[in-house]
């Protein structure tokens, strides 16, 4: 219950497929409740368990899309039940990203400033919908929508 002063099921449900991903390779008491409520998935979610890296990854993340309602209830119940299987605050800190739509950045013209920022985007998981460059007489101007 303590769990539930901090996250609200639409916010546990925003973070879905992510709990999954999570919880089935970390915590015993989710990969058995997940077996439990959906054993159609026993021998991905078991795979995946032992090999974040398998194949049997995109057949959970697929179950999920297909059945977003009935997962998303299945993952409030158990944070509820369970609230020490998972630590929300470094959780949501891995997870959350970073709204960059309206915003421009200017660069070098190198591979190595493209590079750089291509890593950034992804380290500080940047969101935006679309990014468009232009060019000044030294630099590249990226702009995020």
């Amino acid at each position: 219950m303590f769990i539930m002063m901090f996250m609200k099921k639409d916010e546990i449900s925003f973070y879905g497929v992510m709990i999954i991903l999570e919880l089935i390779p970390t915590s015993k008491n989710y990969l058995d409740a997940y077996i439990k409520q959906f054993p159609e998935n026993q021998s991905d979610a078991l795979s995946y368990s032992t090999d974040t890296s398998c194949s049997c990854k995109q057949t959970l993340i697929d179950h999920y899309n297909n059945n977003t309602q009935i997962v998303n209830e299945f993952n409030s119940s158990f944070v509820e039940n369970f609230p020490k299987e998972i630590d929300w605050i470094a959780f949501v800190k891995r997870h959350e990203v970073v709204n960059v739509a309206g915003t421009f950045i200017k660069i070098d013209k190198t591979p190595e400033a493209y590079y750089e920022l291509t890593e950034r985007m992804s380290r500080e998981r940047w969101a935006f919908r679309h990014m468009s460059v232009s060019t000044d007489e030294e630099k590249y101007v990226v702009f995020f929508a």
